[in-house]
């Protein structure tokens, strides 16, 4: 979850809301909320914060996966020379659709971090997350990742904080961490 500036959340979050900011993905976010051209209209479109953000890091992706070393030269010999013109290389990335096939090596995947009984819980800057334990998993395309990862099927504890109103959620494999036994 990207935090909006000016958040009066912990020195770690407003430390990650800076480096959003410093390395230009809090004007990217900006760019995409506000975009608009013959092809593509934000405000028609009204793509939800979660798809703002997967294609936010699908246009890092590419542009790490894309690099082009006579662009990177370029770039580097314009901030030499003190121009503000940027070499257009670097800005038009084609951005593939993502496929939502099975990749071709199923089921010689990653290995899901966690099994069947595991006791995890939400990563969270407080102490105030659901936790349970896994009781089922699934390979599935992430879109905010814009590739395939483990989900999991968590029932949660009856003292989970979302207890009181379901009894089992889904998260995918980055968003869990094992429970601390001495917590618990």
């Amino acid at each position: 979850m990207l935090i909006r500036p000016g958040s009066t959340r912990s020195d770690r979050s407003q430390g990650y809301q800076l480096a959003l900011d410093d390395f230009g993905i809090t004007e990217l976010l900006t760019q995409l909320q506000n975009y608009s051209d013959t092809d593509f209209d934000t405000a028609q479109t009204n793509p939800t914060k979660p798809e703002l953000e997967s294609l936010a890091a699908n246009i890092i992706r590419q542009s790490t996966t894309n690099l082009n070393g006579k662009a990177i030269a370029d770039y580097i010999k314009a901030m030499r020379q003190g121009s503000a013109n940027i070499p257009p290389a670097l800005v038009h990335l084609a951005v593939p659709s993502p496929s939502l096939d099975l990749p071709a090596n199923f089921p010689n995947v990653e290995t899901p971090r966690y099994l069947y009984g595991d006791k995890l819980r939400w990563i969270c800057d407080d102490d105030n997350t659901d936790w349970g334990v896994v009781s089922g998993r699934f390979y599935t395309f992430a879109p905010h990742h814009c590739a395939w990862m483990w989900c999991y099927l968590i029932w949660l504890d009856k003292n989970s904080p979302s207890a009181t109103r379901i009894v089992a959620d889904i998260a995918w494999e980055n968003d869990l961490e094992p429970v601390d036994e001495e917590k618990s």
